[in-house]
């Protein structure tokens, strides 16, 4: 079985390795590459894996809305998402769908924590909060804010998320989410020392994930942890949403703890 993922400038990436070992655990044979996909490239790309035999495809950045224009098929979670991290290819069909909020569900309930009974604030309102959102919506959690840096435009594309309520980025809103929240989620690309909120405003009682991953924890994970946080960066996501979607390009349920071992989380 072929299987890529695709982004742009895909600096960084352990998605192939996590292929590798969902493959190896189910007893397939298979590879994984990491090709780097500007968006205008998106659709050729496309094209020329399908004709070479791939199975599928994840996306990341900046692909993951791009991607909606050359699909046959969009799953209802990632139409309303306006994102896509799975691109399937059978019999002729490019399929898309999103599987960042069930993996985001199924960390949480790793960790010990049942989506109902969470209050999460997102930091951040693109494409992975929502897909967060809905998945988490679905999960019965009932209290979920997400913080938009420009709500203007948030607004329109968060409508129809019921229980999601939309705050403006340090804003006295936020602020008081913040205070009472039992996880906080930086969905930004704001990776420095201070990360998307001072550690400082988070509750110590919260969960703290960051999406961003990369060779090292992320320093704002790091500061978190100092101070006695319980905190994570966005290796195990993307271990738990390549879980999935395996499962969708295979038909098959794929265990996690190989896909753990091959990344060494947690770490």
């Amino acid at each position: 079985m072929k299987l890529a993922v695709l982004g742009d400038p895909l600096a960084y990436t352990r998605s192939p390795e996590l292929h590798r070992a969902g493959l190896d655990a189910l007893g397939l044979g298979g590879e994984s590459r990491a090709i780097r996909t500007p968006a205008s490239e998106l659709g050729e790309r496309l094209h020329e894996l399908a004709a070479a035999g791939y199975r599928g495809v994840n996306l990341t950045h900046p692909l993951k809305q791009a991607v909606l224009d050359h699909l046959g098929r969009a799953s209802e979670p990632a139409r309303r998402a306006l994102s896509v991290n799975t691109v399937g290819f059978d019999s002729g069909l490019t399929w898309g769908d999103t599987t960042d909020g069930a993996g985001f569900v199924d960390l949480l309930r790793a960790r010990g924590r049942e989506p109902r009974a969470q209050r999460v604030v997102l930091l951040g309102a693109g494409g992975a909060a929502r897909s967060l959102a809905l998945a988490l919506a679905a999960a019965g959690c009932t209290s979920i804010a997400a913080s938009a840096r420009r709500i203007a435009g948030a607004r329109e594309r968060w409508r129809g998320l019921a229980r999601a309520a939309l705050v403006t980025w340090r804003s006295e809103a936020e602020a008081a989410s913040l205070a009472a929240a039992t996880v906080v989620v930086n969905a930004t690309p704001l990776g420095e020392e201070e990360g998307a909120v001072p550690v400082e405003l988070l509750p110590r009682r919260a969960l703290i994930v960051d999406l961003v991953y990369g060779p090292s924890i992320t320093p704002w994970v790091m500061r978190a942890r100092a101070a006695g946080l319980e905190a994570y960066d966005g290796l195990g996501l993307l271990a738990f949403q390549a879980r999935r979607s395996l499962t969708l390009w295979t038909g098959s349920e794929v265990p996690i703890d190989p896909l753990m071992r091959a990344v060494g989380w947690p770490r």
